[in-house]
């Protein structure tokens, strides 16, 4: 009973002081925020419970370098405010660490059975390992899941590459699933005073060994991701600059009306947080015929209709910002696209007399 109490107070300092490293790709604070959104709980208390059932870790073993450490709770942060190439980077980033965790994973476990032997204290130790890629694994799954969910409709090759790394990950996570497997059996062995078999070890080892082979097969399948991102980002750029006018406003009152009706369609396509490809070339669209309308009537002059003062106004200082934004989108540059059609409907001033205002949900 006093063997457990104290383990169970070590692992609890233990879990309190650690904190998560960084993904390599991404800025600090990006990282450091999206991580800390997708603690596993049910799995840090997991481990707390098996390890709190067996004895502390051997001063050798656990003075080995690579010992992990295990994640920690931190800030919120919302997916929707990171870019494209950020939420890439993180994925990026824990696919790197749960590639890394499970290979030191499979080295503890070469480490423990060396000797053809396990004992309760190498049994813990292993499992400090199998917990930390255990984590990264559903955490790059995770962040998987929300790319789908924000940019599904609009990117196709990033789509057909996180679906192949995200197949390799699942394989990577079976490897890891027969680790824990092996180490349940071998406990349970150590636990009722049992020798261990020579097959649960030789299982283990063979479990370990896959999961290194698999490691390698996702680290190389994701190798291209960064690459794949930035090709499509910018055959999205390069198709959107085809689109010509098809509807040129006829004088300044339409112009303006016009550059309304980009905005409005912009704020409606977005306010599910997500853009399809669809929606983003209906608003090149709407912009490019905003544009030219702009650029042909949108000096000071125009006539009643526009509201106080409006008549004097040179809109075409603004016929560069449809381009602008339309590109920001393509790129996946969502939070910057956001602000800058806010910005740019309040330098648009009041609306043409008898246009409605913005759709509410924009």
């Amino acid at each position: 009973m006093l063997r457990t109490i104290l383990i169970s107070l070590t692992l609890t300092a233990m879990l309190a002081a650690c904190g998560l490293p960084a993904a390599p790709t991404a800025s600090a604070d990006i990282v450091s925020t999206a991580i800390a959104e997708t603690q596993q709980s049910q799995s840090l208390a997991q481990a707390t419970a098996n390890a709190a059932a067996l004895t502390s870790i051997p001063p050798t073993l656990a003075a080995t370098p690579i010992l992990p450490v295990t994640p920690t709770p931190g800030v919120t942060v919302e997916y929707v405010n990171l870019t494209e190439e950020e939420l890439t980077a993180l994925i990026e980033g824990a696919v790197a660490e749960a590639v890394s965790a499970t290979e030191q994973a499979a080295t503890a476990v070469t480490t423990t059975t060396t000797d053809d032997a396990v004992t309760t204290e190498e049994v813990a130790y292993v499992y400090e390992y199998y917990y930390y890629a255990d984590y990264y694994v559903e955490y790059a799954e995770e962040l998987m899941a929300e790319y789908y969910d924000l940019y599904g409709d609009l990117a196709t090759d990033m789509i057909t590459e996180l679906n192949a790394i995200e197949a390799e990950v699942a394989q990577l996570n079976d490897t890891l699933t027969s680790i824990d497997s092996s180490l349940q059996e071998i406990n349970s062995s150590l636990q009722q005073g049992l020798a261990v078999a020579e097959e649960s070890i030789a299982q283990l080892e063979a479990a370990a060994q896959q999961a290194q082979t698999k490691a390698q097969q996702v680290q190389n399948q994701a190798q291209d991701m960064i690459s794949v991102l930035q090709a499509e980002q910018q055959g999205r750029v390069d198709q959107l600059s085809q689109i010509q006018a098809n509807n040129i406003p006829t004088d300044k009152i339409t112009a303006l009306q016009s550059a309304f009706e980009f905005v409005d369609f912009a704020n409606t396509a977005m306010s599910d947080n997500k853009l399809s490809r669809d929606e983003l070339t209906n608003m090149t669209q709407l912009g490019k015929n905003a544009q030219s309308g702009l650029q042909q009537f949108g000096g000071a002059g125009g006539g009643g209709g526009l509201g106080a003062g409006r008549a004097d106004v040179d809109l075409t200082q603004f016929s560069g910002k449809f381009d602008e934004i339309t590109t920001q989108f393509a790129r996946g540059q969502m939070p910057q696209a956001r602000g800058n059609l806010n910005q740019f409907e309040g330098s648009l001033g009041e609306r043409p007399e008898g246009m409605p205002s913005r759709p509410r949900g924009g």
